[in-house]
């Protein structure tokens, strides 16, 4: 990505209240945001566009959120990842370079991710 190029987001989480309210959240970001309910469907989304910034909760159906970033950092080994859990998983399953965002996170932890990691993928 260059430096030029607005960032994108890809929020995952089955809840529709969670995703509503983090696109509200980050809404006034400057870039594109899509949100999915399922892994399944953000990797459809990430093969037409791949995000620069992603959010994945811990559970999803059929898949993961620790999954979907393994599959997604395969592709794309630059992908800043936060992932968005109600309990931190042990530290051993996750790769040091993910954010763990426990839920509730407080809404400037989570807008301050969003700006960090959009400032650092467009390096």
């Amino acid at each position: 990505m260059t430096t030029d190029a607005a960032p994108s987001y890809l929020i995952v989480d089955e809840d529709p209240l969670q995703l509503s309210a983090l696109r509200r959240l980050l809404r006034d970001l400057p870039g594109n945001k899509r949100s999915a309910t399922s892994a399944e469907e953000a990797l459809l989304m990430a093969e037409q566009e791949m995000p620069s910034v992603l959010i994945a909760a811990y559970i999803l159906p059929g898949m993961d959120g620790l999954s979907l970033i393994s599959t997604l950092r395969a592709r794309a080994p630059g992908l800043r990842c936060g992932l968005h859990t109600t309990q931190s998983p042990s530290r051993d399953i996750v790769p040091p370079d993910v954010t763990i965002l426990l839920k509730p996170c407080p809404p400037d932890r989570m807008r301050a991710f969003a700006m960090s990691a959009a400032a650092t993928a467009q390096r």
